[in-house]
């Protein structure tokens, strides 16, 4: 697989309005039972379906294209290939138009998750820790070293954003008065992305999703003690009603702290 994989790079990256190839997650490739390859590929001009397609058959592997030409708001012109039965996400982005989504990001412009599920921090996040496959002009490099500092701006509309959501508990209380656990973990649900992503601000991290976020918490240095033991139990002992007033209370509690270090 690897050779194939690596001759379907060098293959786009010899189209000529491909300015920058990347691939998220770990350099290696994953094994079979593992997660599928996202690659981003930043152009010019993202090359038209025809012109594309007739990259991938040159590669002389009868690749196969499982899906083809799909165009997503947040994850631009999109072709799924598979190889051994490992599928390949090839995202094509124009650069200027990258560009300027990562400035408004940064401007602290897009603050809250859009469509249910994307988060456009997150897009910081997977480019500034992106692997570098081609970059003809640098335009990769540039950018992983803009973003690997986190500007103040952003620092600090966040932290007033999500403080301010955070200390939101009218729908807290109501569903604690209530027993109404469906309620409570409504509210909990949109207080615990606001408290995730207000960690991950203290510690000049981007918030990259949900996915994995114990892990990034057990590394991060300003933290509540016990963090993760603590939002674990909050989570259980809201799933009972006998025991949703402590949930409430062991969450006040974090979030409490979290402020404290925030002020301090």
């Amino acid at each position: 697989m690897e050779h194939i994989y690596n001759k379907l790079i060098e293959t786009i990256s010899n189209i000529s309005s491909v300015q920058s190839i990347g691939k998220t997650g770990t350099k290696e490739l994953p094994l079979s039972n593992e997660s599928d390859i996202d690659i981003f590929i930043f152009c010019n001009e993202v090359p038209n379906s025809e012109l594309r397609k007739k990259y991938y058959d040159s590669t002389d592997y009868n690749l196969i294209i499982v899906q083809h030409d799909i165009e997503s708001k947040h994850w631009g012109i999109m072709d799924f290939i598979s190889i051994d039965n490992k599928e390949v996400c090839l995202m094509y982005f124009k650069v200027n138009q990258a560009i300027d989504e990562i400035n408004n990001i940064l401007s602290g412009n897009r603050l809250e998750k859009e469509d249910n599920y994307f988060y456009p921090i997150g897009r910081c996040a997977t480019l500034r820790e992106i692997n570098i496959l081609f970059d003809k002009d640098n335009f990769l490099t540039n950018l992983k070293s803009k973003l690997s500092v986190f500007p103040d701006v952003l620092y600090s509309k966040k932290i007033e954003h999500h403080l301010n959501k955070l200390s939101d508990n009218e729908d807290f209380e109501r569903a604690v008065s209530r027993k109404d656990i469906l309620h409570y973990h409504f509210a909990l649900d949109i207080a615990l992305d606001h408290f995730l992503q207000l960690l991950f601000t203290i510690n000049f991290s981007y918030f990259p999703s949900r996915k994995r976020s114990f892990d990034y918490i057990n590394k991060f240095l300003i933290k509540p003690n016990d963090t993760v033991n603590r939002i674990l139990k909050t989570l259980e002992l809201g799933g009972n009603i006998e025991t949703i007033s402590s949930s409430y209370k062991n969450w006040e509690e974090i979030c409490n702290e979290t402020k404290n270090l925030i002020r301090n």
